[in-house]
């Protein structure tokens, strides 16, 4: 019961600071979004693990186990929420959930691939039920915004057909960066299951420690990486726009202090602690309910609504999911 409180928890503290993220897309790239919060974590990390008077351990542990935590994050971090943070600036929170939290089934998938399970007739119902929800989420939010482009130029025909050549474009590049957010997490979650439980296995530890040097050692590497691709990103803009990507309004960093504080400083760690309690299925089936979480989140904090067909494609890939977890 711990480690299904423990999940919830995490998935609260993931759509509460996404929703605030989404407040800062006006002025922060997904990539700087994520680099932002990753290094926020980091330096919390590091000060809770001295504090704990735990820092030190993380250099006893071998140097295959740190290969892995850092595999984690790569495909956790780096891939998934930048991949996730690109989908949900072109779909809104909730439907850039109901793609991305399809992440359990890849795990299942991954599992018959990798680890030899069994083959289970319900992935094939499953992949149909999730198929069909991405496909109307896609379709929703291209109808939506195609019918608001049409009633301001119902006289161009060919200036609408070019819109709806880019909107459709949009909206797949959206699902795809959604799917590939999917894949990275599904990843990551085997991994960090398997990492945290064997850090127990190594060092005697008191309950919960292990996922503060797990994070202590998977968040510098993802740092590292994201300040790379941040600095990039900001090179491009002062070429193009001679504007530099750190500079922001005061309420924007404002926003992206408290989002970084709730989804990566606190997030993180109940995230990679239940994972380690509930295990990765647990953990996979209650945050597939995360879109229905984000609904009134979203509206409350950004005014955010989706229509009638978008709330049923969310639904449909809830249901996929839930139907290979259970």
């Amino acid at each position: 019961m711990i480690g299904e409180l423990i999940a919830i928890f995490a998935v609260l503290t993931f759509v509460l600071s996404n929703v605030i993220f989404r407040k800062t897309e006006h002025e922060a790239s997904p990539i700087f979004i994520n680099f932002f919060r990753t290094t926020i974590g980091t330096f919390t990390f590091i000060i809770f693990a001295i504090l704990l008077n735990v820092f030190d351990k993380i250099f006893l542990l071998p140097f295959e186990l740190w290969i892995i935590l850092f595999i984690s994050f790569l495909f956790g971090q780096v891939f998934g929420d930048t991949a996730y943070f690109n989908a949900q600036k072109d779909l809104g929170a909730t439907l850039a959930m109901g793609v991305s939290m399809t992440f359990p089934v890849f795990t299942f998938i991954l599992s018959l691939v990798f680890l030899n399970k069994a083959f289970d007739v319900s992935l094939l119902f499953s992949l149909i039920f999730i198929s069909l929800g991405v496909i109307i989420i896609g379709k929703s939010k291209s109808n939506v915004k195609s019918s608001n482009h049409m009633l301001s130029d119902a006289g161009d025909k060919l200036e609408t057909r070019n819109w709806r050549k880019r909107l459709h474009f949009k909206s797949f590049r959206a699902l795809s960066f959604g799917l590939i957010a999917s894949l990275g997490w599904a990843i990551a979650l085997i991994i960090i299951e398997f990492a945290t439980n064997e850090i127990d296995t190594l060092l005697v530890l008191q309950p919960g420690l292990s996922s503060v040097l797990g994070n202590v050692i998977r968040f510098p590497f993802a740092a590292a990486i994201l300040t790379l691709m941040v600095g990039k990103e900001n090179y491009s803009n002062k070429k193009r726009t001679n504007k530099s990507s750190f500079k922001k309004s005061p309420m924007t960093w404002l926003y992206l202090v408290i989002a970084a504080l709730i989804g990566t400083s606190l997030g993180a760690y109940v995230y990679t602690e239940a994972a380690r309690v509930a295990g990765s299925t647990v953990m996979s089936l209650i945050a597939s309910a995360s879109p229905l979480f984000s609904l009134p989140l979203t509206y409350l904090i950004n005014k955010e609504t989706i229509n009638k067909i978008g709330f049923l494609g969310v639904i449909l890939t809830i249901i996929g999911v839930i139907i290979i977890l259970i």
